[in-house]
């Protein structure tokens, strides 16, 4: 039944290391994790007890996984934001007949080369690291 459950990260220790000098009444610990594929690291995690220093620490590494994914992805959001700028008074403009607005769109497909090639570089460079 155990090798139908996916492996996670767990915390496999804890210890109390010292009293925060600057801080009454806070603690540092140092929490001993289990990585998916087997290796162990320690990390040191800070709170008024100690499960209050494992959810800061889990917060901590929660927050720091949403800032890496939204620093690979900040260029999709910008390339979105800037089309909507364009495309949106594009449409308006479109149906009638004396306005041909096409030419509108030409920085737009720019810009979507621009980002795109760019995106395409930087997988490669993530590739050889």
């Amino acid at each position: 039944m155990t090798e139908l459950k996916s492996k996670k990260r767990k915390a496999i220790d804890c210890k109390l290391v010292e009293e925060s000098a600057s801080n009454p009444g806070y603690f540092k610990y140092m929490v001993t994790i289990e990585d998916i594929d087997g290796s162990i690291s320690q990390q040191p995690a800070y709170g008024v007890d100690m499960q209050d220093a494992i959810k800061r620490l889990v917060r901590t590494e929660n927050a720091d996984m949403v800032v890496k994914t939204v620093e690979k992805k900040q260029h999709f959001f910008l390339m979105a934001l800037f089309a909507l700028c364009i495309v949106i008074p594009l449409v308006g403009g479109y149906n009638s007949v004396e306005h041909k607005n096409w030419w509108m769109v030409l920085p737009l497909v720019t810009i979507v080369f621009i980002f795109l090639s760019f995106g395409i570089l930087d997988s490669y460079r993530s590739q050889d690291k």
